[in-house]
């Protein structure tokens, strides 16, 4: 089945469901082969959790460039952060612990639009004030705050605004100018999601993801880097793939960056393909994306 039929297919059943697909992109062999609105203009929206997957690419820039190392601990940068009587669970914590969301939190803590997000001053004396009831590494929970932490240790460790940082580091190589993206009260990016990006924006984020780093000739994250951040870093009999911030789309190699009411990048190896979908979802597009799109163009 051709793109043009399997994203007839695709869209025909998403409308059957409900599901509002706003804009979706193929790329394949590095370039636009398949574009479609809903909408009669192309428009920044919210990427959500895909946002998670930009920070990720800034700690492998930061780390390249000797700011960050994945093994330091991060009660190193937050000393006056961790608690008095803080226990081995918060001060074993590691910078790839953040990374893989395996910080051994008691609970998720709040989300984007939970009432706590409007009441809580400081998000990273909330974070360390939390319940860290399992040893890091032990299991996996998927919660915003090791993003948000990832982004403020970056902050420290950088001596600058983070977005500043990445600006002409990651978003002018790809021609993302003035990025719009949500701040705590503190200042600090949500870090987590809130980063406003175009479908072309999107994609062309997701096909340097796809090049190891690179994008137009240009190496802008350690090829090294992102084989490790698409490749699953949890126990294989664990039921979650999650590389560092970004879920295994099947196999190793194969991603999935992934965020609230239906916002994907993925990318597939085997056809040399990166999808980047923009939508308003309840929680289903994914299956019917996969069912009706990915598994009839296969």
């Amino acid at each position: 089945m051709t793109i043009e039929q399997a994203f007839e297919n695709f869209i025909s059943k998403a409308k059957e469901r409900e599901q509002v697909v706003n804009y979706f992109q193929v790329r394949q062999h590095g370039d636009v082969v398949f574009n479609w609105s809903r909408l009669d203009r192309i428009d920044r929206l919210n990427m959500w959790s895909v946002s998670k997957s930009v920070i990720s690419v800034a700690v492998g820039i930061a780390q390249k460039e000797g700011i960050i190392d994945l093994e330091e601990k991060i009660s190193e940068t937050f000393f006056d952060y961790v608690p008095k009587n803080a226990d081995s669970n918060i001060l074993d914590l590691k910078v790839r612990h953040l990374l893989t969301m395996t910080t051994g939190l008691d609970n998720a803590l709040f989300f984007a639009a939970d009432p706590e997000r409007y009441t809580t001053e400081d998000w990273t004396a909330y974070f360390f004030s939390a319940d860290f009831t399992h040893p890091p590494f032990a299991q996996f929970l998927y919660s915003n705050f090791n993003t948000y932490i990832l982004g403020h240790m970056l902050e420290r460790k950088c001596g600058m605004d983070l977005l500043e940082y990445m600006k002409p580091r990651i978003f002018d190589p790809l021609e993302i100018y003035s990025p719009d993206w949500t701040r705590c009260p503190r200042g600090h990016l949500h870090a987590a999601n809130g980063l406003y990006l175009t479908i072309d924006e999107m994609s062309r984020f997701g096909q340097m993801l796809f090049n190891g780093g690179e994008y137009n000739g240009k190496r802008i994250v350690p090829e090294e880097y992102i084989q490790e951040m698409t490749r699953n870093q949890l126990p294989e009999e664990w039921e979650e793939k999650y590389g560092y911030q970004i879920w295994i789309e099947g196999k190793d190699g194969d991603f999935r960056a992934d965020g609230k009411f239906g916002q994907f990048i993925i990318g597939l190896k085997d056809l040399d393909m990166v999808i980047s979908v923009m939508s308003l979802d309840s929680g289903e597009l994914l299956q019917t994306l996969r069912e009706e799109f990915i598994d009839k163009i296969k």
